[in-house]
């Protein structure tokens, strides 16, 4: 047999690319000007492949990928606009205007959970004194001793006598609990509510427009709750400048306000949309009356006897309602730091960072959603990070999760972060903690809320900030290194107390944090 007709039987590839046996002189000269042609793309392919793989070579280079994690309400949006106050301020102010409706919802919704708080102490101020009534009528009904030993066993009572522990219950009780709402005071507070109902009206109107650009749910089968998808802000610029474009020229002299010649409401409040618009208005004539029911000394009282939780940034509005509720009102730096709005979704930036004469950064982060449910979509985004930035939020000591009224959110934190240095595809990042919302931290044990109450293993320990901070410290360090002896892996760990809304401080440790890990990664990539 010829050695062709061998390689023919023992090499299938060979027989299929082998040549007609019959061919022609046209049809080999065409066969072999096809696979020249076939063969200079495919070297162009290999050539493309070869330059694409040396580009992402030198990008992976003077590139570092950061990822942003924490649970819910840790701080990482805030985080995030740091980073762009720091690094990319032409950016925030893009976006500007559009906190303006998340400040005013963020001003309602406190205000409307104060008046629930109210209502509440109204209807059990209430259902306290029909009980004591009642108590008192079956008291009175039941006691069948003639009228002298009826008054020496309200003189025993007086005394402290235990013969008549249901009168002396009775009046613990109406002691512990003394009426906070005198009829006055009640009086004045509802005229407060009513004289603020048209301000409380316009929350579902401005939940509703930034839930246009999310998701808008109904909680607790009214009140709205809303996730708007990253990067709402530039969509909600979009849809005001369309809007006004839209409006220009034609009719625009039918939004001059109330008709009597004033500045229009597009001037005034450049490309926001009505709802906006009005809100300012609302805002603006019901000053006085936000101030009157948030200074009131029964409302302070309330708040603190009632233990409610107001979002974090609630206090720093109301108390400086004067500026925010002014028609020319731009929102600061310090309010778009402090302006709350829950996030979806994955946002990516990236940002360029000088760090030579001729070497350039890219800083590429990832900020991701905290909560439970957002959290698998976290994994993708593991591999290749060079770094994480976890925020555990450790004001929240006597807080619970959203998701699970049994899991303490400090317990919580310590989970994820568990989890996030146990995971093998993050073993080469580099962790930063930023043990958060220190400020807050400060207030509540200010305020006496005892440490060990919600967190038993702290125990005798003093109740002031720094013993606090060094035992929550330790314990995330301890899960850290816990992982490192398990599995070493020659990572660091670098730890700082925070409180992201304090621009100098948060910007130092964010450079600190930069040429730490930037000096590491020069050096793993051989450029030092």
């Amino acid at each position: 047999m010829p050695p062709f007709a061998r390689r023919l039987d023992s090499d299938p590839f060979a027989a299929l690319l082998a040549p007609p046996r019959n061919e022609s002189q046209p049809e080999r000269d065409l066969r072999i000007k096809l696979e020249k042609d076939a063969k200079k793309v495919s070297d162009k392919i290999d050539e493309q492949i070869r330059a694409d793989k040396e580009a992402m070579k030198k990008r992976s280079q003077n590139e570092v990928k950061l990822l942003l994690l924490g649970q819910s309400e840790s701080g990482k949006s805030t985080l995030l606009k740091q980073f762009q106050l720091l690094y990319s301020p032409k950016s925030l102010d893009l976006e500007r205007a559009s906190w303006r409706t998340v400040v005013y919802l963020n001003i309602i919704k406190s205000i409307r959970q104060i008046l629930d708080v109210l209502d509440r102490e109204r209807e059990d101020q209430e259902s306290r004194l029909k009980t004591a009534l009642r108590s008192n009528s079956a008291t009175s009904s039941d006691d069948d001793s003639p009228p002298i030993a009826s008054s020496s066993k309200a003189n025993i009572s007086a005394s402290g006598s235990s013969s008549s522990g249901v009168n002396t219950a009775s009046h613990q009780r109406r002691h512990h609990h003394r009426p906070l709402l005198s009829p006055a005071t009640t009086q004045e507070l509802l005229t407060l509510r009513m004289r603020l109902l048209p301000l409380l009206s316009m929350e579902d109107p401005l939940a509703d427009k930034l839930g246009s650009h999310g998701v808008g749910v109904k909680k607790d089968g009214s009140r709205h709750e809303v996730l708007v998808r990253r990067g709402w802000q530039l969509a909600s610029r979009a849809v005001g400048l369309r809007k006004k474009m839209s409006r220009s020229g034609v009719g625009k002299d039918a939004m001059n306000l109330e008709g009597n010649g004033k500045q229009s409401a597009d001037d005034r409040f450049g490309w926001e949309d009505q709802v906006s618009a009005s809100t300012a208005r609302l805002m603006e004539a019901s000053r006085q009356d936000v101030k009157a029911l948030w200074e009131h000394p029964t409302i302070r009282n309330l708040l603190k006897r009632r233990k409610l939780r107001l979002e974090d940034s609630s206090s720093f509005f109301l108390d400086d309602l004067d500026r925010i509720a002014s028609l020319q009102y731009v929102p600061s730096d310090n309010d778009i730091l402090r302006a709350r709005v829950r996030t979806m979704g994955v946002s990516e930036s990236v940002f360029d960072i000088q760090v030579g004469p001729m070497s350039v950064i890219h800083w590429r982060l990832f900020d991701v959603g905290g909560a439970r449910g957002q959290r698998q979509t976290w994994v993708p985004f593991f591999e290749d990070a060079n770094a994480i930035i976890f925020l555990a939020p450790i004001s929240a000591f006597d807080q619970y999760l959203e998701e699970d009224a049994r899991t303490n959110r400090v317990d919580d934190s310590l989970q994820l972060f568990t989890s996030i240095c146990a995971n093998p595809l993050l073993k080469s990042a580099h962790l930063v903690l930023f043990l958060n919302k220190v400020d807050v931290l400060q207030k509540k044990l200010a305020m006496g809320v005892k440490v060990r109450r919600y967190i038993t293993s702290y125990g005798d320990r003093p109740n002031a900030v720094a013993p606090v901070t060094q035992y929550f410290r330790a314990h995330f360090g301890r899960v850290f290194y816990r992982c490192e002896e398990k599995e070493p892996r020659g990572r660091q760990l670098y730890a700082h107390l925070t409180s992201v809304v304090d621009t100098l401080a948060t910007q130092t440790i964010i450079s600190s944090v930069r040429t730490a890990i930037f000096q590491d990664h020069l050096r793993e990539s051989a450029l030092i």
